[in-house]
């Protein structure tokens, strides 16, 4: 019932109850609602800088001087910190340039990108004056030259103890050529030595 004006008056109860019954049978069988997930992976690439800008790996390109066994920089992983082992290398960096590069460096900037061809389309200048020091972890696998079957060059894998023996001198494994003619170094964290590939140099 309704209160208007002070007079009681009745209600149509049963429209309202038939309303009401209607949307329940919608929530309980009436009406069955099934929804559906779907998930979209996307994938990004990571930009290869951290926030402040600096590179996440850098390659160094140079001829090894020498090897000297040592207490690295201490890693910490959460609240776990240990000292690993390995090497300090100390490194002559280079350009190892190509393309058009390579004779625009040879005969000089002023011939632009139109300069002169150098021999196997390759040349390698200094980078600086100063040698490089990096951390050379026991962990740190790379490869270095070869001799195959045939008898010609062929990359090998190497541990980081050997490559610091054949930079000391070490004749096993027996060289395609010396590892003065250069090695590629993948540096991590700005100093430490991921891998390592020696440079054919025909």
């Amino acid at each position: 019932m309704l209160c208007a004006a002070g007079r009681v008056r009745p209600m149509r109860v049963a429209p309202l109850l038939a309303v009401v019954l209607i949307v329940a049978g919608c929530s309980f069988g009436g009406t069955k609602t099934t929804t559906t997930t779907v998930t979209r992976t996307v994938t990004t690439q990571a930009s290869g800088f951290d926030q402040f800008g600096y590179p996440s790996l850098v390659t160094y390109f140079g001829k090894p001087v020498s090897t000297t066994s040592a207490t690295l920089p201490k890693v910490c992983v959460g609240a776990a910190c240990k000292s690993p082992t390995g090497y300090a290398l100390v490194v002559t960096p280079q350009f190892f340039l190509t393309g058009v590069t390579a004779p625009a460096a040879a005969a000089g900037p002023s011939c632009g990108l139109a300069c002169p061809p150098v021999p196997n389309d390759y040349v390698v200048i200094p980078a600086g004056t100063t040698n490089l020091t990096f951390a050379l972890p026991a962990t740190t696998k790379g490869t270095v030259l070869i001799f195959n079957k045939a008898g010609n060059q062929q990359a090998t894998k190497v541990t980081a103890a050997q490559f610091a023996a054949l930079v000391g001198g070490a004749t096993t494994p027996k060289l395609f050529e010396p590892l003065s003619g250069g090695v590629w170094f993948t540096v991590t964290n700005g100093d430490t030595v991921r891998s390592f590939a020696q440079q054919y140099r025909p």
